[in-house]
């Protein structure tokens, strides 16, 4: 045989070994992100929409769905609420759910881009709670709301910080960076709305702007949380072992920052979590434990309170059967935080259709107020010589 066949037919194992090699590699970069394989081109598409708004600040949501064994909701309300939160929102989202989940997901998304992980089957399944499913259990007869609440139903709220963290950390490494990440609760967009590009991009930085000359903190260190209230003036005395804040104060449908104190929430979260649980407390529902760390740490906590009392913005005498709320007719008051995250065209659409379901001629606008400091908040209640309790454990 002369020698130029030979020499290709040796060529061929090498370019053959070569382009095994290049699409394995391939292969493990996507299915490192895309754990639903069919959803290469949404990836592609994400990816391309960061690209081109490299200079812009880039807004991830991270969110999860896991029905649960028991529901007093139907998979038609659920299915409902998805679809207004994933069809309307062009922003970048990352998806938990399980595989059988993952075709619903992306029926609700339409067209938009997504990325469903369907690694986890239940929260359960997830690093920081992988081992605690027979003491959940055990818990359970410690919850004052136990008709109400499962075993089940703690997993899903304590894995927000796990999932928030590490579906961007996931897209970190494969080259896609953000500036702020949020969870926000699947189901938390009930009614029709108008917010699109939410959170608004350029509102956030502001907010994050505005956050850090009022605690003194770094953006990047900046987290942010709503709440519904402030804590009782008793709990100026609670130390770090009282436990959990067992109060209407936090709402954990919607939080994130900047990737680094994401980092930081998640870890001081656990490391909390499963200090109490040790102790033979209580940690099954989110919020009461959020309450704690606003306590142990409210220089890093950036909020907005709806009933603020002493804003510029609140209403200081409302008008009984025309006024809906001390911020004007802002629709369901838990839900604020959307109006006040939207740009001002989304915000002047909200009034449109809040003023369509009002039947008086005369009403008042829903109305935008400020970000405020945790600690400044806490200080109103504590005093203003008040010091945050000691803290020991490693964050």
């Amino acid at each position: 045989m002369p020698w130029p066949s030979r020499f290709f037919l040796l060529l061929i194992p090498a370019i053959l070994g070569l382009y095994l090699f290049l699409s394995f590699r391939t292969h493990v970069e996507t299915t490192g992100i895309l754990l639903d394989k069919s959803l290469v081109a949404a990836n592609d598409t994400m990816a391309s929409n960061t690209t081109e708004t490299r200079n812009a600040t880039r807004i991830l949501l991270v969110s999860a769905f896991f029905p649960l064994s028991k529901s007093k909701h139907t998979i038609h309300e659920y299915e409902e609420w998805l679809t207004k939160y994933l069809q309307p929102i062009t922003t970048d989202i990352y998806f938990y759910a399980p595989v059988v989940m993952a075709e619903l997901i992306r029926k609700c998304r339409g067209d938009m881009p997504i990325i469903i992980d369907t690694t986890y089957s239940s929260p359960f399944e997830i690093p920081p709670l992988r081992e605690f499913k027979e003491q959940y259990n055990e818990m359970h007869a410690q919850d004052r709301e136990r008709a109400r609440h499962s075993p089940e139903l703690y997993a899903v709220w304590n894995a927000k910080p796990f999932f928030l963290d590490k579906g961007v950390q996931t897209l970190a490494r494969a080259g896609r960076d953000y500036d702020y990440a949020f969870w926000n609760d699947a189901g938390s967009f009930r009614t029709s709305h108008k917010y699109r590009d939410w959170p608004d991009p350029e509102r956030t930085r502001e907010i994050w702007e505005e956050g850090s000359l009022l605690t003194g903190e770094r953006e990047e260190d900046l987290l942010f949380f709503p709440i519904a209230g402030l804590p009782d003036a008793s709990l100026r005395f609670w130390e770090q072992n009282n436990g959990p804040v067992d109060a209407e104060i936090s709402q954990g449908s919607f939080f994130g920052g900047t990737p680094s104190a994401i980092a930081w929430w998640q870890r001081t979260f656990y490391a909390y979590h499963n200090h109490y649980l040790k102790l033979g407390i209580f940690v099954g529902k989110d919020q009461t434990l959020i309450n704690a760390l606003f306590l142990l740490f409210p220089s890093r906590i950036i909020t907005v309170w709806l009933g603020d009392p002493q804003a510029p913005e609140h209403i200081r005498e409302t008008l009984p059967f025309i006024d809906k709320g001390v911020l004007g007719n802002c629709g369901p008051e838990w839900f604020y935080y959307q109006f006040w995250l939207a740009q001002l065209s989304e915000q002047r659409g909200m009034h449109r259709i809040w003023h369509a379901a009002w039947s008086w001629g005369w009403w008042r606008k829903c109305r935008v107020t400020r970000v405020s400091a945790m600690r400044d908040l806490l200080e109103r209640v504590f005093g203003i010589d008040w010091e945050p309790p000691q803290h020991v454990l490693p964050t």
